[in-house]
């Protein structure tokens, strides 16, 4: 399993990528601020993270039914 920090990374260079390069590195920087301030804020902007590791964690979770669900799609989350 990738740690936070190597996923965090990861994602980001994805998300670069997404944007066309556009990524603006001082937004970035604010995001990564805000991820530090508290619990919450972290958990927001790492929501994706989830979605990684849950059947590491609870792989019986793998055998349950699929569902079409949405994750928290506030643009401020990405």
């Amino acid at each position: 399993m990738t740690t936070i920090s190597q996923s965090v990374r990861i994602f980001e260079t994805w998300l670069a990528g997404e944007l066309g390069g556009d990524l603006v590195k001082d937004d970035l920087k604010e995001k990564h601020e805000k991820m530090r301030s508290d619990d919450f804020g972290f958990l927001r902007a790492t929501y994706w993270r989830w979605c990684e590791v849950i059947l590491d964690i609870c792989p019986e979770l793998g055998r349950a039914p699929e569902v079409l669900a949405i994750g928290d799609t506030h643009l401020e989350n990405s």
